[in-house]
């Protein structure tokens, strides 16, 4: 019962953060799903790099 309810919580949250970051949705939902909040670091790893790859190391990022 509580492993189906924070699976289910950990699932929108990343739903709503894939979506605000312009992630793909898909595969981050299945990650959150299969390891929860470990996901959200990986997620977090993955942008920062994804992010990092297309600005330039050097380059000022403006994010509010």
């Amino acid at each position: 019962m509580w492993l189906v309810l924070l699976s289910s919580l950990f699932i929108s949250l990343m739903y709503l953060n894939t979506i605000k970051k312009g992630m793909p949705v898909k595969r981050w939902l299945l990650l959150s799903a299969l390891f929860g909040p470990l996901a959200w670091c990986l997620f977090n790893v993955h942008y920062r790099r994804a992010l990092l790859r297309n600005v330039g190391v050097k380059a000022c990022i403006w994010r509010p």
